[in-house]
C-alpha cells in the first residue's frame, strides 16, 4: 500500500498520525458500499433525537457551534428544541458563529498531509484553532 511507502520515510513521532490514517482509509471502501446501497441517514434520525432532547436532555450548560459553510447544519432547530429544555432546569443554551464547515471538528491539528502541503490546510487549521479556543474559552466560565 502507498501508505506504507510513505509510512517508511516519516519520522516515528508521525507514524501514529499515520496509523490513524490509514485505519481511516481501510473504512472507506465500506462506508463507500453503505452509501451505494442507499443508506444515506444516521440511526436514530435528527427527529428521533430531537423528541429525545424534549424530555431526557440533561446537560445544564449546553455550547452549540453553527459553521458559516455548512449546508447540512441544524444548529438552529436543536437550539430551539433545546433552549425550552434546558431553561425549565435552570440551564443555559449558548449558540456561537465560526467560520468553517460540517467537517471542521474532524481536522487533526497534525496530519501526514501536513507533511506533503502544510500551507495548503493554513486556513483550515486557523477553522479549527478557532474553534478549540472558542470551547475552551466557554468551558472556563463555569470551573469552580
Amino acid at each position: 500500500m502507498a501508505l506504507d511507502t510513505f509510512g517508511s520515510i516519516l519520522q516515528e513521532s508521525e507514524r501514529e498520525v499515520l496509523n490513524s490514517l490509514s485505519k481511516f482509509v481501510d473504512q472507506l471502501p465500506l462506508v463507500m458500499s453503505e452509501v451505494t446501497q442507499g443508506v444515506s441517514e444516521f440511526k436514530p434520525t435528527p427527529s428521533e433525537n430531537r423528541d429525545c432532547f424534549k424530555t431526557s436532555y440533561n446537560v445544564k450548560h449546553t455550547l452549540l457551534v453553527k459553521f458559516n459553510s455548512d449546508t447540512i447544519d441544524e444548529t438552529n432547530i436543536v437550539e430551539e428544541t433545546l433552549k425550552p429544555r434546558v431553561e425549565s432546569f435552570g440551564g443555559t443554551v449558548e449558540k456561537v458563529g465560526l467560520s468553517g464547515n460540517h467537517i471542521t471538528p474532524c481536522i487533526q491539528l497534525y496530519t501526514p498531509a501536513d507533511a506533503v502541503a502544510q500551507r495548503l490546510k493554513s486556513l483550515s487549521l486557523s477553522d479549527i484553532r478557532i474553534l478549540a479556543t472558542t470551547i475552551s474559552d466557554w468551558f472556563k466560565r463555569f470551573e469552580d
